[in-house]
């Protein structure tokens, strides 16, 4: 007998206690930082299929900053737990910069975690890893056991979702050892999890269960509800795969209750899409359609890709299922969407992998062409010695009549080689030029035609009225414009085609980069005035200097602070934000664009090539600017980073090292 429907409808409308602990927690960052307050903050314990407890193993603190940071740590776990994913990594990154700014490891090892683990709740599982591999390397110098086993842990989880199966269970089975090791039994239960998981998805059900059952057990003896429900989703999907419906489905619903009571809106989708799985496959349609529009209420809020495709996916199925193929379609598209997010950033480390294996490819294949070239001359010389000593013997003469043949004739192959080397080189290069002028001149042609129609427009007009001294001021600012559009033009030709001939002078000195960006934000106020576009400058005190060129550094504000200002619409926002990481200063340039497509993501630093989005204020663009300024970072030691998702806005950083450090 199937439970009845209006169970599970009903279950999905239980108190969530998170919104208020949440905002108690604020409160205590808040005194924490005004006032000093000693008292130190609790809260329940937090984990899931591959959190440990947040804080577990956080020291007393007995400072006020260590005492403000652990707060942060329960309000971006907890901020996590609902779904406001995108409030909790700024908390995170928050915390992660008042840790690396007091030289706290330990407090910095529990951020970056946090982190990691938002990062891969956004699906954005390379930088996931890449904040768990820093996290591994601070963790390493503190030689705790219990830090290294969760790092190994959320390792593991990563590179198993990111479909790296070996790396996965590699960091799975080191996790275990060193929970064991250090006697953390929530750590077993919870590595144990992660282990049962992976033997599910090899379809190994009975170890799996085993696993799962050994979880269980250890987090009931420990009283550990939340890491509970999730032992009940685990054996419950077991149950399914095994064909056990009326165990699969109490199991699911024990662990929706626990989902409820916590208010973990993920989770909760997620039961609610594994419940309308079971159901469809059991027959009861009804049921599943109930479950399935519960998952679809939640998801929406979460702003997680990979949530709304397995649900999507599920609702095909149940389409499918009822006969109704329209609304399949319907969900097969959305799931095709959904996919396409994705896969963007998998795709572009995809690339970047195939890239480097291209390059390691061909420099292999030159060091194989010039041993065999080595092996080739060899033998010449090995065949020439043996012509020359069999000959030697009687013809004295003729040996040294033949070796000088020999050289002479050497001398005019490499005489040849190097002339036929000198000959391509320089063809490669006037075919360089060739396409360059090409380029330039269409672009040029294009561009340079509008500001010049407006100068001829504006001449005849003064000439019309020469007396009319209003008309005359307001042509002549006209003209001033038009020139400086012009002459930003031919500065962008001039510097692209100096970056691609490598002819790019600079000239580096130590720099107060908060000043200069303060100045450079100051100048483009007008423009963002005329778009009617808040434009707002944020830096900490003490920001270490860099070494950089100040005419090229504020050419970079300016493309970029620029390209904010043309793509962001009327009224929009663009925030220019500056800090430190690690041995760089940085600088952010948010706006509230359009955003990127992934597709923009391939072509963006590429030279005349022109992006998805498009002007808001009929500006010219010659998809210059970005090119330009990845070059102009790069001659400098810095490098520059892009966030960005359709529809909601992008994120330009970049960073240069402070003026002690040698860039990285």
């Amino acid at each position: 007998m199937l439970p009845a429907v209006s169970r599970h409808v009903r279950a999905g409308r239980a108190i969530n206690p998170i919104p208020g602990a949440l905002r108690w927690l604020r409160r205590a960052v808040l005194v924490l930082g005004l006032l000093g307050a000693g008292a130190a903050v609790h809260a329940q314990p937090i984990s899931d299929s591959g959190d440990a407890v947040a804080d577990e193993a956080l020291p007393e603190a007995t400072s006020k900053a260590a005492e403000s940071m652990r707060a942060l740590v329960h309000t971006a776990a907890l901020q996590r737990r609902r779904g406001d994913y995108v409030a909790a990594l700024a908390t995170a990154r928050e915390g992660l910069a008042r840790a690396q700014q007091l030289g706290d490891v330990r407090m910095q090892v529990e951020f970056l975690y946090l982190t990691g683990r938002i990062q891969w709740s956004l699906t954005d599982y390379p930088r996931a890893i890449e904040s768990h591999l820093l996290e591994l390397r601070l963790a390493k110098t503190l030689n705790d056991p219990k830090l290294l086993a969760r790092t190994h842990a959320a390792l593991g989880l990563t590179y198993h979702r990111f479909g790296q199966i070996a790396a996965g269970l590699e960091h799975f089975n080191e996790a275990l050892k060193l929970a064991q090791e250090a006697g953390d039994q929530a750590q077993v239960a919870m590595v144990l999890n992660n282990l049962g998981n992976h033997y599910l998805e090899q379809k190994d059900y009975a170890r799996a269960k085993e696993l799962h059952t050994q979880a269980l057990r250890i987090r009931e003896s420990l009283g550990l509800t939340r890491a509970i429900a999730d032992s009940y989703t685990n054996l419950g999907l077991v149950a399914d795969a095994t064909g056990d419906t009326a165990g699969a489905l109490q199991q699911l619903d024990r662990a929706l209750e626990v989902y409820q009571r916590f208010g973990m809106k993920r989770y909760i989708a997620n039961t609610h899409r594994r419940l309308t799985a079971v159901l469809r496959r059991a027959g009861d349609l009804v049921g599943a359609q109930a479950h399935l529009e519960e998952a679809l209420g939640l998801a929406a809020s979460l702003g997680s890709a990979e949530v709304l495709a397995n649900i999507y996916e599920e609702g095909a199925l149940l389409d499918e299922a009822k006969g109704d193929f329209r609304g399949a379609l319907g969900f097969q598209r959305k799931l095709a969407e959904a996919t396409e997010t994705m896969r963007g950033e998998r795709d572009r480390q995809r690339i970047a992998e195939l890239r480097a294996q291209f390059d390691a490819d061909q420099r292999e294949l030159e060091i194989r062409l010039l041993r065999r070239d080595q092996d080739v001359q060899t033998a010449e010389l090995r065949r020439g010695r043996s012509q020359t000593l069999a000959l030697g013997a009687g013809l004295i003469l003729g040996v040294v009549i033949f070796g000088a043949v020999i050289v002479v004739q050497r001398v005019r192959l490499h005489a040849e080689r190097r002339m036929r080397a000198a000959t391509q080189q320089a063809r490669e290069h006037a075919e360089n030029a060739e396409r360059l002028k090409t380029r330039f001149l269409q672009i040029a042609s294009h561009d340079l035609k509008t500001p010049l129609n407006a100068l001829t427009a504006t001449a005849g007009l003064l000439g019309r009225a020469p007396a009319n001294e209003e008309t005359v001021r307001r042509l002549a600012q006209g003209i001033q414009a038009d020139t400086a559009r012009m002459a930003t033009l031919v500065r962008d030709f001039l510097d692209a085609a100096a970056i691609e001939d490598g002819n790019l002078e600079m000239h580096l000195d130590e720099l107060d980069l908060a000043a200069l960006s303060r100045e450079a934000v100051a100048g483009l106020q007008p423009i963002a005035a005329l778009k009617r576009q808040t434009l707002t400058f944020a830096a900490p005190k003490g920001l270490p200097k860099v070494r950089a060129d100040a005419d090229r550094l504020r050419q970079v504000f300016d493309n970029l602070v620029g390209n904010a200002l043309k793509f962001t619409p009327p009224e929009g926002a663009i925030d220019v934000v500056l800090g430190e990481l690690d041995n760089y200063v940085f600088a952010e340039v948010r706006d509230t664009g359009p955003g990127l497509q992934p597709a923009d993501f391939g072509r963006l630093f590429a030279p005349y090539s022109r992006l998805s989005a498009r002007p808001t204020g009929k500006e010219a663009s010659m998809g210059l600017g970005l090119f330009i300024t990845h070059e102009l970072l790069a001659l400098q030691g810095g490098r520059l980073e892009v966030e960005s998702q359709p529809g909601q806005g992008a994120v330009f950083r970049f960073l240069l090292p402070v003026q002690s450090a040698a860039p990285a």
